[in-house]
């Protein structure tokens, strides 16, 4: 279906009078739109269990990261096609992650925790790798202020 003037309500946040996407609405984009999102992925974290258990271990990686000038964002281009999330090289387009979508366990919207102010981190469980991973993205000139903003919304994605 196209997306329709309701998915676009929502009260725009402050900075440069955008409003933010967060992960559900990102994701309802996506599924309902076939769109494509341009974004930065900063880095993937891995669920290992014990040095880093949660979504806030990685934002506090993602922050050390950061303050020790480690990270090397990379624009991408991120797609839905055929049930896989994609991913590939705003360049070259070509592919560089390809996600089947049943193995997304959780998309969430953090809005500004650091100096990356809207974060979009996708939680992923693949087969073939035994822990969870989270990729994170800032989310900073993709179109934003047509897509919803909700602070801090986690939605769980169907199988």
């Amino acid at each position: 279906r196209a997306f329709q003037q309701d998915d676009l309500k929502g009260a725009p946040l402050q900075r440069n009078n955008m409003s933010r996407p967060s992960g559900k609405s990102i994701y309802t984009l996506f599924i309902h739109d076939f769109s494509t999102l341009t974004l930065q992925h900063l880095f993937t974290c891995e669920l290992d269990g014990q040095e880093v258990k949660t979504l806030d271990d990685c934002l506090a990686k993602l922050k050390r990261l950061d303050a020790k000038s480690s990270l090397w964002p990379q624009e991408m281009i991120m797609e839905i096609q055929g049930g896989y999330l994609l991913l590939s090289d705003i360049e070259t387009k070509a592919e560089l992650e390809s996600l089947p979508l049943s193995c997304i366990l959780q998309t969430k919207a953090v809005l500004d925790s650091c100096a990356y102010n809207s974060l979009l981190t996708v939680t992923v469980q693949q087969r073939n790798k035994r822990i969870p991973e989270v990729f994170m993205f800032q989310c900073e000139e993709t179109g934003v202020s047509h897509i919803s903003p909700e602070p801090s919304v986690t939605s769980s994605l169907p199988d």
